[in-house]
């Protein structure tokens, strides 16, 4: 289904501020294809466009984006108290409302993205309960605590009367007993297939109720051989298997989200007091004790401890952290006493985000989804043919006594499990993000696990990345006096180690940057040129020998100088570990000097030198390969964008991390990272084989097959039920 806007719709434009920005984004939109007007208004930010009602909203913001502007989106987590083989049909329905952008569905909650100019949470959330289904926005793990809750408190009740119906043979008093468990602990069930009636569709829900719902009111018309006991068993086992699986989702999912919800203590006038650390601000400070969590992003005020940024950095040794030193939120104060002068807050904290691109990678759905949801499709409409064929067949067929072939129908639609499908993608990519980031290891695009596989080539940028990004002379000749005075005035990195070379004070007067090649100026009145060899051979005469940067005075080149910038350690065994598997390894930088080459020949890797931002998406392209790209700074990000996947840097720029699928802490974690992607992949194609499997085993089983052995309803639930768990509990198994 294709997602509907109306036929007007206004975007808020970011990023606009001269009449050429208007008419770039003006041009960009009507570009889409069904698009009939479009009026971008530079003073209100605002773009007011006509289109065609099935064009989707979607590709004429990223028509937008595309042109280098943005538009502002709300994005919001709805969570839906509906079953996982459900959840596409309400994905579809939000989907089809107006303002809506775009929706992924997780197992239990959708990553909702609207237009704040047209709707908003609230319209989305009263539309989806109009259809009858319960929603909010809320935290994650309040939610399923509270499905887990709920799910536990009907199991008891429903143990509990299962217990007496199975101690009184009595028909009248099993009738009673049986009432809590059929219309209170069976009741989600029930609700669950009434509205995916209503919705034209179908679930699990329908075959519990259904088959529950036969065997309660099939005693009612054989009072002196009821299945009351039956009923009862099978909810009463549907929930043992439901609740324990909501227990271990709970737990798959529950360690990074609670680091969200600290208590922190805030220093105030009147001392200290407990607050959430939600409720925090900017230039608060906060205390934090040996064993506690850091509530939020600062920086230290007073105090030192050693603390634990396994989060961030992956790394398992505690970092000894002292005044004037930056701490993250949700590390862990492992011992000491810290006084933290709280810097970032809320949704602006790192570990928000973290938590907020988990969510988001969570939703991802595979190409490999696409079979399991043809196959959910059909399953309970199948299921319940099967059901009614065994029926007719053990009836009026075989001539078995109308008790049995209603039991033998009934143990067919308790039987089957298209849970297991639901789960097993959903859990498996759980798992293995989780994994992952306890590494320090961020995905924030889980279409990128799959993607890694079928890489064939790894491209590093050099500095930052490969090398410490801590450029320092290695050695110099010549004039450098006047280059280290006129390079005082530049902040670049090169500039800043040329800047140390010199002990006297000159005078610099018409400092000119040229940004990547070098600055001029005239110092002590005499004309001087630093740069790169290129740029500097072109303006002044000389041998340039074999300089990394050149020095020309005077329109003759009289200095020369030599770079180096150490290579990691973790870079030379990373590298050498992605040759040993076949990977094309290229090593891809801004940087022209000779170091660029020296550093290919320590790594054994070939080095494109002296490349732009663009030159880098040229050569991805040019490779005609998947290609991972890894870097960090600013010039990387286009790059990192047009990789098959982009490997950022959590040490790097925003921008950059904001441009990569994958934040990895190190170069290091890379092996760990292409492991575990392949074990979530094969753990996700094991789980729908078992789930396959359990189906095709049970069912036939279930509907007297291999009679005079067959399945009684209660026992064939407790299967039903337990396939789920035990898809859950594979996926752990990584």
């Amino acid at each position: 289904m294709g997602l509907r806007i109306k036929k007007e719709e206004e975007l808020k434009i970011v990023g606009m501020h001269c009449s050429t920005c208007a008419s770039t984004v003006s041009k960009a939109i009507k570009g889409v294809q069904g698009v009939e007007d479009v009026n971008v208004n530079l003073a209100s930010g605002e773009a007011k466009i006509v289109v065609q009602d099935k064009r989707k909203l979607k590709d004429i913001i990223n028509a937008v984006r595309k042109a280098g502007y943005d538009v502002i989106t709300q994005k919001f987590n709805i969570i839906v108290e509906v079953s996982e083989e459900e959840i596409l049909k309400v994905k579809e329905i939000t989907e089809g409302i107006d303002g809506v952008i775009s929706v992924r569905a997780g197992r239990d909650n959708l990553l909702v993205e609207v237009n704040p100019m047209t709707t908003s949470p609230e319209t989305v959330i009263e539309e989806l309960k109009k259809r009858g289904y319960k929603v909010k926005v809320s935290n994650l793990k309040q939610s399923r605590k509270s499905d887990f809750k709920d799910l536990l408190t009907r199991l008891v009740i429903s143990s509990i009367f299962t217990s007496l119906v199975l101690l009184f043979p009595s028909p009248v008093l099993q009738l009673i007993f049986s009432l809590p468990v059929q219309f209170y602990s069976g009741l989600r069930f029930h609700k669950g297939m009434i509205r995916a009636f209503r919705n034209k569709t179908t679930n699990m829900d329908v075959l519990v109720s259904l088959s529950s719902n036969i065997a309660w009111f099939y005693s009612l018309f054989s009072f002196n051989n009821p299945f009351f006991s039956a009923s009862s068993l099978l909810i009463t086992f549907i929930l043992l298997g439901k609740t324990l699986e909501a227990y271990l989702k709970e737990r798959a999912s529950e360690h990074i989200v609670s680091l969200l919800n600290v208590k922190a203590r805030k220093v105030t006038e009147k001392g200290e007091i407990e607050v959430n650390a939600s409720d925090l601000k900017p230039g608060d400070i906060v205390t934090v004790k040996s064993g506690e969590v850091i509530p939020a992003d600062g920086v230290v005020d007073d105090g030192e401890g050693y603390v634990d940024e396994s989060i961030y950095t992956g790394e398992a040794v505690p970092t000894r952290k002292k005044k004037g030193d930056p701490v993250v939120g949700g590390s862990v104060l492992n011992s000491g006493f810290l006084r933290v002068y709280v810097t970032r807050t809320g949704e602006r904290t790192y570990l928000f985000q973290v938590v907020e691109a988990v969510r988001e990678a969570e939703a991802i759905r595979l190409p490999i989804q696409q079979l399991v949801d043809k196959i959910s499709e059909v399953f309970v409409p199948t299921i319940i043919a099967v059901s009614i064929t065994a029926f007719l067949t053990w009836f009026y067929i075989l001539h078995f006594p109308l008790s049995f072939s209603v039991l033998i129908a009934v143990a067919v639609l308790a039987s089957a499990c298209p849970c297991g499908f639901g789960l097993a993608t959903p859990m498996a990519i759980i798992v293995g993000l989780r994994k992952l980031l306890k590494k320090g290891i961020v995905v924030r695009h889980g279409e990128a696990l799959e993607k890694l596989k079928e890489v064939e080539a790894f491209v590093f940028d050099k500095t930052g990345t490969i090398t410490k990004g801590v450029i320092k002379v290695s050695r110099y000749e010549g004039e450098v006096e006047l280059a280290s005075s006129l390079e005082k005035l530049s902040n670049h990195p090169v500039a800043r180690a040329i800047a140390t070379l010199g002990k006297e004070r000159h005078d610099v007067r018409e400092f000119t940057e040229f940004k990547g090649e070098g600055v001029y100026g005239k110092v002590d009145g005499k004309d001087v040129i630093v740069g790169k060899r290129e740029f500097v051979m072109k303006n002044c005469e000389g041998d340039g020998k074999d300089a990394d940067v050149l020095v020309c005075v005077n329109g003759r080149i009289s200095g020369y100088i030599w770079l180096e910038d150490e290579i990691k350690e973790e870079a030379v065994k990373v590298v050498s570990f992605l040759k040993e598997q076949g990977y094309e390894v290229i090593v891809a930088t801004g940087d022209s000097s000779n170091f660029a080459d020296r550093v290919g020949e320590t790594l054994g890797v070939k080095v494109h030198k002296g490349l732009s931002p663009d030159d880098k998406v040229e050569l991805i392209r040019s490779l005609s390969k998947r290609v991972a790209f890894v870097g960090d700074g600013v010039n990387d990000a286009m790059a990192l964008k047009e990789a098959y996947v982009g490997i950022a840097l959590s040490t790097g720029t925003e921008i950059a991390k904001y441009a990569g699928d994958i934040i990895i802490p190190s170069l290091e974690v890379i092996p760990s990272l292409l492991k575990q992607s392949k074990r979530t992949v094969r753990k996700i194609k094991e789980n729908i084989a078992w789930a396959l499997a359990y189906n095709s085993v049970l069912v036939p089983i279930a509907s007297g097959m291999l009679y005079p052995f067959y399945l009684p309803p209660e026992y064939a639930a407790l299967a039903m039920s337990m396939n789920s768990v035990s898809i859950v509990l594979w996926s752990f198994v990584q």
